[in-house]
């Protein structure tokens, strides 16, 4: 995900030459991901705790799910993993970073690539 949608918008990473494909490819890990961490109603990959596994993917989705990264890749988030990223953030007692770090926290960043 980070390589192939959010870096490029962020100027870490040149743009793939097929955009549309790796959507597809992303969408398609994304759903292998829930299938494996996220069904038979588990809120987070270890349960209904965040774990490690939260502070590791959380950052990565967030950030694919900013609307710059949506408008210049075209890339959308599926519904269950926003609710994921919503839910794994109000766990999170640092989760201030992403929103607010004197414009360099990833919704800061993201912005500014509008």
């Amino acid at each position: 995900l980070a390589v192939k949608i959010f870096s490029p918008v962020f100027a870490f990473a040149a743009p793939p030459a097929d955009q549309k494909a790796e959507n597809e490819t992303c969408l398609d890990l994304l759903d292998k991901f829930e299938k494996a961490f996220l069904s038979n109603g588990k809120k987070f990959v270890a349960g209904n705790s965040i774990s490690i596994a939260e502070y590791k993917a959380v950052p990565l989705l967030y950030a694919c799910m900013q609307p710059s990264v949506e408008k210049k890749t075209g890339f959308k988030m599926p519904a269950r993993f926003v609710k994921y990223v919503e839910d794994a953030r109000k766990e999170m007692k640092n989760a201030a970073f992403m929103e607010n770090a004197g414009g360099y926290s990833i919704k800061e960043y993201a912005a500014s690539k509008a």
